[in-house]
């Protein structure tokens, strides 16, 4: 590419004076760009207040993407915002990436800009400052991070090029303080063999072998409770005990409405009576009438179902009051959850569960399930003692998933503690971490995110 550049060299600071800025002034104008109190405000005085000392009529200020070697405008004079979609914008990188093609931009040059227009923007050859001035700003370790690029209508002497490197360097220095510090510290330069072993060891680490794990809530519940369930289609009319007191053996905990129960006993005794008094009379008739003795078997059978009919009428009715079968506590919500609610048969109503016999049912999600054997160690904290961890061991879990009453489908994980639980008590819940096999770190580590990323593209 055919351009006119000129590669300029540090000059004495007596050059400077030789423009008209004095030393006086040039001390001023950087104690002005040391009060400035944000980067933001640092790169508009560079766009704009230099130009007292700098006789330019635009600036625009570059700034390096990253480890990239591409320029982006980040500031212009007299203009507060910039808009990436402006033409103007777009031929001024352009420029500067083609200058960047020819020459080091690490370095200050001057060129003219139709030398470097694009052809695609014709428009920009009357651009009618064409004497441009490069001056790059670099880091303390001499990289080039961001550059000032100055336009007029006239050449630029030496004088003004020296004045002109003396405010960028001072600008540069300025913008890095406003950097974090961790953005200017020097990364310590690594030899070969440091590199291979810093190599070797990271693949060590990964391929360590640690122990699978999952979290999932956990509750304390009552290990074999017994269940008392409603004996037949009904009403539950009392519970007698408050929830989570202790029982006796014997005592009376659930009335059922047994108002229909004893009218069924009641028909079903008087239809008793009347099936005795038919297998009286024939078997009293049968002496005499051989006709009347043929009935005798049919009258004996409905005698027999009579029989049966008014035991299991009485057994329901005496089954409507549900008896603790052993001594322990009495587990359900709350009284006005069940009183006057009716409930089918079988319907689990209480609990009568041994406070001392106890285990930890956990509710592992799906997407957690990880191999789990049994006698495999589990930790469990407890919400009422966050600070003292409950060791146990996993007794059984379930192949498939359950649905609970909230909609979440889990796999229900029993383990019973191997230590004492002193502040633990039926309905605590928790969090627990259930331990699988062994794996590399690096699987423990990245296990979810694939898992995760392959549900996101189907794989």
């Amino acid at each position: 590419m055919n351009a006119s550049i000129h590669t300029v060299t540090p000059a004495d600071n007596t050059v400077a004076a030789q423009q008209g800025v004095t030393p006086l002034a040039l001390l001023q104008f950087e104690a002005e760009i040391r009060d400035q109190e944000s980067d933001l405000e640092l790169l508009y005085h560079m766009a704009n207040e230099s130009r007292r000392l700098l006789n330019f009529d635009q600036a625009f200020i570059f700034k390096r993407l990253g480890a990239a070697k591409e320029m982006r405008v980040s500031t212009i004079s007299s203009l507060a915002v910039i808009d990436r979609n402006v033409p103007a914008i777009q031929w001024a990188e352009h420029l500067v990436g083609a200058l960047g093609e020819d020459v080091d931009l690490g370095k200050s040059h001057e060129f003219k800009s139709p030398a470097y227009t694009d052809s695609h923007n014709p428009e920009y050859e009357e651009y009618p400052f064409k004497y441009m001035l490069w001056i790059p700003m670099k880091k303390r370790d001499g990289t080039c991070f961001a550059g000032l690029l100055v336009a007029r209508t006239s050449a630029w002497p030496e004088a003004e090029r020296v004045v002109a490197e003396r405010l960028t360097g001072t600008y540069s220095h300025a913008w890095q303080a406003f950097a974090p510090r961790w953005i200017n510290r020097r990364k310590p330069k690594l030899t070969q063999l440091q590199k291979r072993m810093a190599i070797l060891a990271l693949i060590a680490l990964a391929l360590l072998p640690v122990r699978l794990s999952v979290l999932a809530p956990a509750k304390i519940v009552a290990e074999r409770p017994f269940i008392l369930a409603a004996p037949a289609n009904g009403v539950v009319k009392r519970i007698h005990v408050p929830p989570n007191t202790p029982v006796k053996q014997g005592q009376l905990i659930v009335s059922m409405e047994d108002i229909l129960l004893r009218n069924d006993a009641a028909i079903a005794v008087e239809r008793l009576h009347v099936a005795a008094a038919r297998h009286t009379r024939a078997t009293s008739a049968a002496f005499s009438d051989r006709d009347v003795a043929r009935d005798i078997a049919i009258t004996k059978a409905e005698l027999h179902l009579a029989e049966a009919e008014a035991n299991y009428a009485q057994g329901l009715l005496e089954r409507a009051q549900l008896l603790a079968p052993q001594d322990g506590i009495a587990v359900y919500s709350d009284r006005r959850d069940w009183e006057g609610r009716p409930v089918a048969v079988g319907e689990h109503i209480v609990e009568i569960a041994d406070p001392d016999r106890i285990e930890i049912t956990i509710e592992l999600p799906p997407k957690d399930l990880i191999k789990i054997n049994l006698d495999a160690k589990v930790t469990v904290y407890l919400d009422s003692a966050p600070l003292k961890a409950v060791d146990a061991k996993v007794t059984r879990s379930s192949y498939h998933p359950s649905r609970l009453s909230d909609g979440r489908e889990v796999f229900l994980i029993a383990a019973l503690p191997t230590n004492s639980i002193n502040d633990a008590h039926i309905g605590a819940r928790g969090t627990a971490r259930v331990y699988g096999g062994w794996a590399p770190l690096i699987y423990r580590v990245l296990r979810r995110p694939i898992a995760a990323a392959r549900q996101a593209i189907g794989l």
